[in-house]
């Protein structure tokens, strides 16, 4: 028996949301699947929220955190654990990959997704940074030089600080 999957456009996606069917679903659209997220436990929310703060602080004026909300991208439409976003009215739309310079992801269970077609579809996006902040190893992976839909360089650090342009990060504050 042959399983056919339906490919969902943004278009469909966006249909399907306005009618309210996903209200009780916590899930976000990744190449065209309408894909299931975990829920979130009490280290990832703290770690997240106390992260988006910092991070929007380093990164100044001109910039927001934006917690678990959708970026549109071309086939998907993904809910970053964090996005720091160009400081916009969003009201009418959600924040495109023109807008977004750094994407942050905290993995306990969802290590495997987060750096495989999340960190595809991010860099086929042309997000300048991702940030997979992995709390089972205590360590943070930061893509980023994206080209020809990759991310060019890859790194792996426990300590010390993340150059991200003229921002400075510090990985504890990621990590703790």
């Amino acid at each position: 028996m042959t399983t056919l999957l339906h490919h969902w456009t943004l278009e469909d996606y966006h249909r399907i949301v306005e009618t309210g069917v996903l209200s009780e679903s916590n899930c976000e659209l990744l190449r065209g699947s309408i894909i299931d997220m975990p829920p979130e436990g009490p280290e990832h929310a703290h770690r997240c929220e106390t992260a988006a703060r910092y991070l929007e602080r380093s990164f100044g004026e001109g910039w927001w955190s934006r917690q678990g909300k959708p970026i549109t991208l071309t086939d998907s439409e993904p809910q970053p654990d964090i996005a720091i976003v160009r400081e916009l009215d969003y009201s009418t739309r959600h924040p495109t990959p023109e807008e977004v310079r750094l994407i942050v992801e905290y993995a306990r269970t969802t290590q495997k997704k987060d750096t495989g077609i999340k960190r595809e579809i991010y860099a086929e996006a042309g997000i300048a940074d991702y940030l997979v902040v992995d709390l089972k190893d205590a360590k943070v992976i930061h893509y980023s030089n994206p080209a020809n839909g990759q991310y060019t360089t890859q790194q792996t650090v426990s300590t010390g600080v993340l150059q991200l342009g003229q921002i400075q990060i510090d990985v504890q504050r990621l990590l703790r």
